[in-house]
Parts: C-alpha cells; sequence; structure tokens
C-alpha cells in the first residue's frame, strides 16, 4: 500500500516489491483516511509539542520520537489496525472520498 508517490514508484520499490512477491493494493492517491500510520504520526507530533524542552536538532528529535514511541499506548496502535477493515469500506462506498 502507498499513496502513489513519486518515492513509493521508484524501480527500485518496484522491484523489491516484486522480489518478495508482494501485491500493491490500489490506494487513492493522497488518502491519509486509508493510511492509519498518519494518525500514528499525528499523535507523536503532539506528544513531541507537550514536552517541556522541544528538540534542537535533529538527533534530538529523533531520541524524542523513539521515546515517545515506547510510550505509546499499544491499545491506540491496535485500535488503528482494527479501523482498516472500516475505513477501507467507507472508501469503497464513498468511491474514493471520505468526507473527514
Amino acid at each position: 500500500m502507498d499513496d502513489n508517490a513519486r518515492p513509493h514508484r521508484t524501480l527500485a520499490v518496484e522491484e523489491l516489491l516484486e522480489s518478495e512477491d508482494i501485491t500493491r493494493m490500489d490506494w487513492p492517491a493522497y488518502s491519509p483516511d486509508l493510511n492509519p500510520f498518519e494518525h500514528v504520526w499525528d499523535a507523536l507530533e503532539r506528544r513531541i509539542a507537550a514536552r517541556l524542552h522541544h528538540p534542537e536538532d535533529t538527533q534530538q528529535l529523533k531520541q524524542m520520537l523513539i521515546e515517545e514511541w515506547a510510550l505509546l499506548p499499544q491499545e491506540k496502535l491496535h485500535q488503528l489496525v482494527l479501523s482498516m477493515r472500516r475505513r477501507c469500506e467507507a472508501m469503497i462506498s464513498m468511491r474514493g472520498h471520505i468526507p473527514y
């Protein structure tokens, strides 16, 4: 699954998918409604913003993201995975346009 972005369509990606016998799902372009990881990034961003000290460089940001990732409630991640069926069904019924 990908959002048809150019980095996801490189020859190297295509060759890897083919070598691993991975079938690409049809996926509407720019579809954060279907990508549960967009919600994870949002949660991580909020957790970093809520910290008393903000990262001063990319190395600090990386370390903070690692720390916050470890603290994310597993139930939240589990619920995002379970929401995929509902998200896909909504996308199919709305012909690719979810109104939220």
